[in-house]
Parts: C-alpha cells; structure tokens; sequence
C-alpha cells in the first residue's frame, strides 16, 4: 500500500513539473519598443494565455524595455526581461514570480607581515563592486560574508601597506593567509581633511573607523538613501564613512563621505568632504570639505573647507576658510575672507571681509575690511577700513580707515574720513583743548576732535547769568576747518547748548549756535580765533521773557520773543594741542 501510494505521489509530482516545464516552454511571439516592464508582462499574458503575480517592490513597472523575439519559449523570455534574477512557480493559469534568495559564504582569514609574519591589525577588506566589507582584528583575524555564487575578489587596504587584492573561490569556507608587503614611503601621513581634529569627531567616531577611513582614503561610493543610527552601528559599517550619499538620515548621529542633496541628524552630522543643498543637525554638524546651500545646526556648525550658504548655528558658526552668503549664530562666528552679512549676538571674528556688513551684540572683529559696515552693541576692531562704515556702541578702532566712524570713543592712528562721537583721536586729525569766552560773561571749555574735514565738539562751561551761582551749561556740535593763506585758517561750527541752574537741575532753556570763526596759528600748539557768533533760543515752557534776559546780554536782538528769540553776539578763544 506505502509502495503505491509512493509511486502515485512521484508520479503527480512528475506530472507536475512536466505540466510547469510545458507551460514555461510555450513559444510565443513578442514585441517590446520602448515600453514599460508592466505592458511587456501584459504583453505575454495575452499571447500565452495565462497572468503573472509578482510583487512590486522587486520588479520596476515603468523601466523601460526595448527587444523583440520571434516564436520563443516564455521562460527565454522571462529571462532575458528579468536579468535571470528571479524563479517561477506555475499555479493553474497563474505564473508567480520570485526573486532568487543570494547565498552567502562567509570568508575567514588573517593578515600577516610579509617580512616578520607578524599579524597586521586593523586591515579594511572589501568588495568594490556589492559594497561589502568588515575590518580585521588587533591580531589580523577577520571575518567577511559574500555571495557564494561565484569567485568574489576582494581588496585588502592597510596604511603604511601596499593594497592587496586577493580571489575567494566560490563555496570554498577554509581559512586563508594572507601577507601584505609594507611601504616604506617618505610621504606625510595622511589625514582625513581636517574632521578627525574637531572634538565632536574624537568623541564619536571609534579607533577603529577612523584607520578604516586611513586604509579608504581613495575609494568611495555612491548611495542614492542612507538611513543611520550612529557612527559604527550598521551591517556594512566598516565602509559606511565612505558613502557618498544624496539624500541622509540619521537618528541620533551619522559620519559619512560626502552628501549631494539632502541630511538630517536627529543630534549630529559627520561629513569628510562637501555638502550640497541642506544639511540640518539637531545639534552639529561638522563638515570636513565645502558646503554649498543651507546648514543649520542646533547649536554648532563646523566647516573645514568654503562656505556658500546661508549658515544657522544656535550658538556658534566656525568655519576654518572662505565663506560667502548669511552667517547667524546666536553666540560667535567665525571665519576667514568674508562676503556677505555676519549676524552674531556676541562675537564675529573674521580675517578679511571683502564686501559685507557685521552685526554683533558685543564686538566685531576683522583683519582687512576692504567694503561693508561694521556694526555692534560695545566694539568694532579691523586692522584696516578701505571703504566702509564702523558704528560702535562704544568703541571703534582701527589703525588706517577710509570711510565713516560713529561711537562714544572713535580711534584710528590713519583718518581719511570721518569719525563722529564725543571722543575721537587720530594721528592725523584734528584734537584740541579749546578755551572761549562771549559778551554775555559766558566762560567755555570745549574738547575738539575727528578729521578737519568734520571735527566734534564737546562742551562746557558757566554763564554768569541772573540768579544767585549763575548756570552750567554742556552740548555737543560739529564743526569743520580749511587753510586760508599761511597762517591764516578758517572754521565754522554748529554747536547745541544746554543750560541748567547750580542748585538744581533743569534745562528749560537751550539754544543752537552757528559761528564761523578766523583763526591764527600763533604756534604750531596754539591758535587764536574770533568770530561772530549767531545764537538762537529754542522755545521755552516759562513765560517770563526777564528770566532768559542775562543769557543774551550785550547782544544784538535780531529776533524778539517770549519763547524764541535770535541774536548776534562774538567768540574769541584759544586752542591748545
């Protein structure tokens, strides 16, 4: 009864796959001009008279197909369509096709010194082409899984060794040997671009795979996607700071080669060379070559090489070379030739700026400004201002400036401009101690400073006016100064004065005064100078007109008002450099 039963089972069977063989051996006529894979499989479906079941995620429906046969078997067909890739299972009417599962073997061996057969640690071996490899051990062992198909050839890479290929022979498991011959060269050791230094990069990245990267410096390779964990953790992480990728995401953490299009780190970004497009790191990103696009970083951007971007670090961008665009950082940025606007809400520090504009909470700092304003909350500081404007909150230094200066205390040993605010000082510019007095028994002592061309005044002084003590009185004008014929000069000054009582403060009157004054210089220290002087009181809240009467004195009235008034008077003073 077993025997029969047996003989009926092996004759289904046979019968089984003679039908299946029969069905696939079905010759047909075929004619695929550039069209998709999914109308030449329709295509066959009408001819044979059957349908496919496949899944799409291992057969592209819109690839493109271009052949014709004439009265060929369908599996000569299916064949040449799907690369020989795949098997089919023939249910009824109904063809169901498969992909081939790839064996794999797994290659074990150990790498030695050819010349003291001693092991070599830490040797990358790979395989270009599938893009698989693994690194050997500290006593060389190493341990490999490849498609045991067919021979694979493998490249061993070791700094200070020549690279070394080697065959695995398809199905064969036994241990290999295998020597490499060291090279003794006077080259400088290489470095991975400049990451490897970055403190992030030495946090994060093992021993292991930055001699990995050492073996690797010439091969890379390109990935359309990669999704990552963090540094180390992957299948083919041995070559997984070599991807070229164009589109990243990592979880927490990434290193790669290089990225074309877009990044993602939920904390970080590792990059050996550029970056194109975005990059976006929750925290750093740290970029071994170029970047060009946008890079934002939660907290740090660290950039080797040039920068055209617009560049976002919460706290801090620092750029080792070139940048050219937007720079913001919520604390520092830093690099060195600039273009473009640098926004930092402490500190910018650049070598050279080109053309562009500095914005800084705190200080600005740079080499060379050759174009651009320089704008902060206490500090600007450049070496040299070719063309362009430093405004300072309090204080703005520069050795040699061609351009335009606006703080409380202005500095520059060169001034081919103007400098405006109360304290300014210049080699070549104008800085006097100025000691004056008018008709109206009013005493001034003023501190003149800036270029001749607009010089600063900052001034002074009593009034013996009508009530007990008299008043005091300061402002702030401008004034500028020209050569006559010798000795002889001329300046005009616009000065704003305010007035206020000895026992009390309040400045209720004030007045604005034009005068132009002629000047001798008496010694190459002191000038003399005089001149009319045209004052006119700003409108008052008091009503009293006898109140103010003191304070136009001997002047000629031009003007009469209870509240503003015009009058003619004089000046004449010394000043002393």
């Amino acid at each position: 009864m077993r025997k029969h039963c047996a003989f009926l089972l092996l004759l289904f069977l046979s019968y089984s796959l003679f039908a299946q063989d029969r069905i696939l051996q079905q010759k047909v006529s075929v004619d695929f001009r550039n069209i998709t894979m999914y109308d030449a499989l329709m295509q066959i479906e009408r001819k044979a008279g059957f349908y496919f079941s496949y899944d799409n995620q291992f057969i592209k429906n819109q690839k493109k197909i271009s052949f014709t046969a004439s009265d060929a078997p369908v599996k000569e067909i299916l064949d040449r369509l799907l690369d020989k890739e795949y098997y089919y299972i023939i249910n009824n009417n109904k063809i169901v096709i498969r992909k081939k599962e790839t064996e794999y073997l797994t290659v074990q061996g150990q790498f030695f010194d050819n010349t003291d057969q001693k092991p070599v640690e830490y040797v990358t071996v790979y395989e270009p082409n599938l893009k698989i490899g693994t690194m050997s051990n500290d006593q060389g062992h190493f341990s490999i899984k490849v498609p045991s198909s067919s021979d694979i050839k493998l490249i061993a890479n070791r700094v200070s060794y020549y690279d070394t290929s080697f065959t695995v022979e398809g199905r064969s498991n036994t241990p290999l040997k295998i020597g490499l011959t060291p090279n003794i060269t006077t080259e400088e050791i290489f470095t991975v671009h400049s990451i490897e230094r970055h403190w992030l990069a030495r946090s994060v990245i093992g021993t292991r795979q930055k001699i990995n990267s050492l073996n690797l410096k010439n091969y890379f390779y390109e990935r359309k996607f990669q999704l990552g964990f963090w540094p180390g953790i992957g299948t083919k992480s041995a070559l997984k700071g070599q991807q070229e990728n164009k589109i990243s995401f990592n979880v927490f953490g990434g290193y790669a080669a290089q990225v074309d299009a877009f990044e993602l780190g939920g904390l970080f970004n590792i990059v050996q060379k550029h970056v194109r497009s975005v990059q976006i790191g929750g925290l750093f990103n740290v970029v071994g070559g170029t970047v060009n696009g946008v890079q934002i970083g939660g907290l740090n951007n660290y950039v080797a090489g040039d920068v055209t971007a617009l560049q976002i670090g919460g706290l801090a961008n620092i750029n080792k070379s070139n940048t050219t665009g937007l720079q913001i950082s919520g604390l520092y940025n830093q690099t060195q030739l600039f273009n473009g606007l640098q926004i930092g809400g402490l500190v910018n520090q650049t070598r050279n700026i080109n053309g562009g504009m500095q914005v800084a909470g705190l200080v600005n700092y740079t080499g060379q400004f050759k174009k651009g304003v320089q704008l902060s909350g206490i500090a600007n500081i450049a070496r040299q201002v070719n063309k362009g404007a430093q405004v300072g909150g309090l204080v703005n230094y520069t050795p040699k400036i061609n351009g335009f200066q606006l703080g409380f205390l202005n500095l520059a040993d060169t001034l081919n401009g103007v400098s405006i605010g109360p304290f300014n000082y210049s080699r070549n510019g104008k800085h006097s101690l100025s000691l004056s007095v008018q008709e109206n028994q009013q005493v001034n002592i003023a501190y003149k400073s800036g270029s001749y061309k607009l010089y600063n005044i900052v001034q002074v002084g009593w009034l013996n006016s009508n009530i007990p003590g008299g008043h005091y009185l300061f402002g702030y004008g401008l004034g500028s100064e020209w050569k006559l014929k010798g000795k002889l000069k001329m300046a005009t000054e616009l000065i704003n004065l305010h007035y206020t009582p000895t026992d009390h403060f309040d400045t209720d009157y004030s007045n604005i005064i034009l005068q132009p004054l002629l000047i001798y210089q008496l010694h190459k220290n002191i000038q003399l100078y005089a001149g009319p002087r045209l004052q006119y009181q700003q409108p008052v809240e008091k009503e009293n007109n006898a109140y103010y009467s003191n304070f136009s004195r001997n002047m000629l009235p031009l003007i009469k008002g209870k509240k503003d008034a015009l009058h003619l008077g004089f000046s004449l003073g010394i000043n002393i450099f």
